[in-house]
């Protein structure tokens, strides 16, 4: 049986800053995926980081995802990217290229598994909404969600899966988004992991059924 690799790489979100240590998506996704899919052998690795950006992300991809040889990849960056704080804000122009490196990095390693050719796949997720009034001026949906735009733009230029979160939580939470973060306005609780969650699943659920990626596996 031919381990499958999924690493979380991502910021305070994919951390699980402020919930239970069995509450973020990637615990979850440790805890739920061998029931699933038992006939699959798992390595589910959590590297988030809380406070970084995608500036900091390059500086540890390859010993942080890379060197794993990873199957998927879930990249969650951009609330930090948006923040006015000067240790954190990337411009819009420069979330870009960074996403678009880690990107390209991810697609042109050789995890030598033979799954997929070889070739990991990127699976991206957009920054949640936050509470403006709790986190302005530093942080704002108006500002996240060029970023948001910014993620989906280059799931479609890299071919790669993507998670619309943002839109996904502004619909779901019928315009009531507190309900899903945590009071600092920015983090979300253990409800908003619980809609992180699903939606991430799914995602790799079709990745899995639909588009055969562990066709070696007889599942």
């Amino acid at each position: 049986m031919i381990k499958t690799t999924i690493v979380g790489f991502g910021d305070s979100l994919t951390y699980g800053y402020g919930v239970d240590m069995n509450s973020s998506y990637i615990d979850r996704l440790d805890k739920y995926m061998p029931i699933f899919y038992p006939s699959i052998s798992w390595n589910i690795v959590k590297k988030g980081v809380n406070g970084d950006n995608t500036r900091d992300a390059l500086k540890r991809l390859k010993t942080d995802v890379l060197n794993l040889n990873p199957n998927i990849v879930i990249v969650l960056f951009g609330t930090n990217d948006s923040s006015t704080y000067d240790s954190q804000f990337c411009s819009q122009l420069e979330f870009e290229e960074n996403l678009s490196t880690i990107i390209t990095s991810i697609k042109s390693h050789n995890n030598r598994t033979g799954l997929n050719g070889c070739i990991p796949i990127p699976m991206l997720v957009t920054p949640p909404p936050v509470i403006d009034e709790k986190v302005a001026p530093f942080i704002s949906c108006n500002r996240i969600k060029h970023y948001a735009y910014i993620t989906k733009k280059l799931g479609e230029k890299f071919h790669c899966p993507v998670v619309d979160f943002y839109n996904y939580m502004i619909e779901e939470s019928d315009g009531n988004i507190e309900n899903f973060l945590q009071e600092d306005g920015v983090h979300l609780n253990s409800t908003g992991y619980d809609c992180l969650y699903d939606c991430i699943f799914s995602e790799i659920t079709k990745l899995i059924t639909y588009e055969g990626i562990l066709k070696d596996y007889n599942i």
